[in-house]
């Protein structure tokens, strides 16, 4: 295994960015646009700042981020509804809350982010610095608003999967740049992304391209970042500015299933059949078991027509004599290799509110059966009722369950709900986090590792 670190791979951001936009969907880009960016002299007008902010989307679709296997396949095998058919056995100690500080997918997957973060500090260095005629406050206040909105997620993610991580703000070129740095625990953290989605909600313009950053996404954002925090109340504020919405729907799950870009995203990574998305690899398909698939549990909640309803048309059994309990899902199965990432959906919006409303210090139930009840009636379940906050916030749960099955949603939903142990079993909370990777121990000794690896 190569001995990186940190400092090194949060300086490739825009510094040797080879994958910027080799993976970027073609029509952020113009025909001209430079395929690679030098590392100090990256960003020096408004073309170039612009080609550097791809390239941070680029890392974000990264095969290893939201593109691919690492990330979502970490947490989604360790939230307990997949199972791991392939031959690399340092998948299933997710499934089994085994890993350790030298599993390859933490480490790929921690470099991968941090280079979205490195990527971001470029641009919010260096933009606020150009004195370029040609380049207007709006386009400014916009590359700056999309960058500090991808720090946000990148550094969000980062510590809701590893609790204390180096907090780096400012851009690296060099492997010991911030070496020494401490840790910021998990809650500082979430200060930092939220003090980034406030200046974003500021500078960002009136896109409304869902591909990119826009401000319902900001908003949505903000609701999720205000639920991991316990701030109901602004949880709730948040989550009904998109609700609120026109430009936004429910739509029915084969809309979703087949199309791109609908009224239900709220942010979607898009991908094409020159951009292929590598999460398609991964998945067993009807011809062949590959590496990831759907456990039986969950086929069975899928299909139950009181609990899966419409989502039902998520999985497919497509067992035979010598293949046994054999499912596959459908989300992220298109023959070309196109399906988007969705990063926000109006759905969680709704369930965002929903709970948000069931444990505020005033509780609005009845609010929050509404919200709950929007997402099952559109999934063709009938309504939940009941006056129990405790039997709601159960429901709640388990349409979360359902209904992001094969989102990246249910393993930081029973963390931050302290669940962990009861519906897993994993009683150890020092599991409920994943290990610093042991190369970043190794080659900065100031770096302290999580309790328990």
């Amino acid at each position: 295994m190569n001995n990186y670190n940190i400092r090194r791979y949060i300086a490739t951001g825009v510094a040797a960015l080879t994958l910027l936009l080799t993976s970027c969907e073609s029509y952020f880009l113009e025909p001209d646009s430079p395929q690679y960016i030098a590392d100090n002299i990256s960003i020096v007008d408004a073309k170039s700042a612009e080609t550097a902010l791809l390239g941070v989307y680029s890392a974000l679709q990264h095969s290893e981020y939201y593109g691919g296997d690492g990330f979502q396949s970490a947490v989604n095998l360790a939230g307990g509804e997949l199972i791991w058919v392939g031959t690399q056995n340092h998948y299933n100690t997710f499934v089994t809350h085994t890993y350790r500080a030298d599993n390859r997918t933490l480490n790929d997957s921690w470099q991968a982010i941090h280079k979205v973060v490195n990527g971001a500090n470029h641009i919010i260095a260096k933009v606020p610095l150009l004195n370029e005629t040609g380049l207007t406050d709006q386009q400014r206040n916009q590359l700056l608003g999309e960058a500090y909105t991808l720090r946000a997620l990148a550094q969000f993610d980062l510590a809701r999967a590893w609790g204390n991580i180096p907090l780096v703000l400012q851009p690296t070129l060099n492997a010991t740049d911030f070496s020494g740095l401490k840790q910021s625990n998990r809650q500082e953290v979430y200060k930092q992304v939220l003090s980034d989605h406030d200046k974003a909600e500021l500078l960002i313009g009136n896109n409304s391209n869902i591909n990119r950053v826009t401000l319902p996404a900001i908003y949505a954002f903000k609701a999720r970042v205000y639920l991991y925090t316990e701030q109901w109340d602004k949880a709730e504020a948040y989550a009904s500015k998109v609700i609120a919405n026109t430009a936004f729907g429910l739509v029915s799950w084969q809309t979703i299933l087949s199309g791109k870009n609908t009224r239900e995203s709220v942010w979607e990574l898009a991908f094409s059949t020159a951009d292929k998305s590598s999460y398609f690899s991964v998945w067993s398909s009807e011809a062949y078991r590959n590496t990831l698939a759907p456990s039986k549990a969950l086929y069975n909640r899928l299909r139950d027509p009181l609990i899966g309803g419409a989502r039902s048309a998520l999985i497919k059994d497509v067992s035979t004599p010598a293949k046994t309990d054999f499912y596959v899902q459908l989300l992220y199965w298109r023959s070309n290799n196109d399906n988007p990432t969705y990063l926000f959906r109006l759905a969680e919006q709704y369930l965002i509110r929903s709970e948000a409303r069931s444990k505020k210090e005033t509780p609005d139930l009845v609010g929050a059966l509404a919200d709950l009840n929007a997402v099952r009636n559109r999934s063709s379940i009938a309504s939940f009722e009941s006056t129990s906050r405790e039997e709601i916030l159960l429901a709640i749960e388990e349409e979360r369950r359902v209904e992001f099955a094969f989102e990246p949603h249910r393993w930081f939903d029973l963390v931050r709900t302290g669940r962990v142990g009861t519906v897993l079993g994993v009683n150890d909370t020092q599991k409920w986090i994943f290990p610093i990777p042991y190369n970043d121990l190794a080659a900065d000794p100031a770096l302290v590792q999580n309790p328990g690896y």
